[in-house]
């Protein structure tokens, strides 16, 4: 089952339930969801583990110590709340930074984002709850732990070209996100069947609905046809032999039904033909490089640095200010903005990249920290 972690937006501090998981991952920590986490909010988590460690380490000998209430502060301890406004105003800072050294990490945060709004823009005053307390499990101290969370934090407030050197140059969608569960996908039916459980209860509902929980079912219903089986050919046997006094007859009649199974298996059912058809591998999932950019970013903090359409008069034009960003030309993203905004700039507004940056990756990016702006 492995040790899982999740991303869950509730309704202020409620309990995340199974329709509140916005992501999920199993046995690592996804390096999207520390885009939420400030200095200061980190150094409240660290001395809030901490101390409840402290209480902890007295009673580590103690067979007993997963019922003891300081081991349930510790194990609350190890998980996130953050409201709403906290993480979009932490993103606003650590999109653009991030985001301007690594532009090919656009498209994933695109496609992430995505999926969280979608949970977002369903409360009133969302909260957002990295459930982390499972992946606690790989270690035996705090600290060991903090260098894990601290690992993915640098990036966001340090980004650095070593960063994704040492993970081999190599992400995907999966790895840097977890597992999407957009909310609109899950349908009535879903909802009805939820459990009243907290996030981590996910696993078991899979369980139930597995293949291997259905290979279970099918072998209890085998097993139910093989007592009937046994009854009815000890009925035929006892029945002939009081009818006949033949023990050949009575054999005979302990066989019968056997003998037409084999023959109705035989004979009755088509025979399958082989079929020539291979089947398909799992695909893997699909990995890319996400390049360092050590250029002049035109992605900044505040806004986007853009240009006339004869690529004079540069300005920056804040994120707020973008409806979307789309690619016109391999090195150029024009600018769509709002209405009440259009009269402000040159139309259109360009920006014009140089050759180490790909249109696409920069639009990406620029219609994600847009977007981010205005919630």
């Amino acid at each position: 089952m492995g040790n899982r972690t999740f991303l869950s937006v509730t309704e202020g501090a409620a309990d995340g339930q199974y329709g509140d998981v916005a992501f999920e991952t199993n046995n690592f920590l996804a390096l999207l969801w520390f885009s939420f986490v400030s200095q200061e909010q980190y150094q409240r988590y660290r001395e809030r583990l901490t101390s409840t460690w402290n209480a902890v380490k007295p009673s580590l000998e103690n067979e007993e110590l997963e019922d003891s209430p300081e081991w349930e502060a510790f194990a609350e301890a190890l998980n996130w709340h953050i409201p709403w406004g906290e993480a979009a105003a932490q993103l606003r800072q650590s999109l653009p930074v991030a985001l301007a050294r690594f532009p090919g990490l656009g498209p994933y945060m695109s496609e992430w984002l995505e999926t969280l709004f979608t949970h977002v823009q369903s409360h009133q005053a969302p909260v957002v709850h990295l459930e982390l307390a499972q992946f606690f499990n790989f270690y035996t101290d705090p600290l060991q732990y903090l260098e894990q969370i601290e690992d993915c934090l640098h990036f966001w407030w340090r980004p650095d070209e070593l960063w994704f050197e040492r993970r081999n140059e190599k992400m995907n969608s999966y790895l840097l996100g977890g597992e999407h569960l957009p909310k609109g996908e899950r349908n009535g039916e879903d909802r009805n069947n939820e459990e009243p459980t907290v996030a981590p209860g996910i696993e078991e509902t899979r369980i139930a609905h597995s293949p291997s929980a259905k290979k279970r079912s099918s072998k209890r219903l085998e097993g139910l046809y093989l007592w009937l089986l046994a009854i009815l050919s000890a009925a035929l046997c006892l029945g002939t032999l009081l009818l006949t006094s033949s023990q050949w007859l009575a054999v005979l009649a302990f066989l019968l039904p056997a003998i037409c199974i084999v023959l109705r298996e035989l004979l009755i059912r088509p025979k399958k033909t082989p079929s020539t058809k291979k089947e398909r591998p799992v695909p893997s999932p699909a990995t890319s490089k996400i390049a360092y950019y050590d250029g002049t970013s035109p992605i900044k903090v505040e806004g986007i640095e853009a240009v006339n359409v004869d690529k004079t008069g540069g300005y920056t034009v804040p994120w707020h200010h973008i409806l979307r960003a789309q690619v016109s030309l391999p090195n150029q993203v024009a600018l769509v903005l709002h209405a009440e905004y259009e009269s402000l700039y040159p139309s259109p507004a360009i920006v014009v990249l140089d050759d180490k940056l790909t249109a696409d990756s920069v639009a990406s990016a620029a219609n994600s920290i847009a977007k981010l702006s205005r919630l």
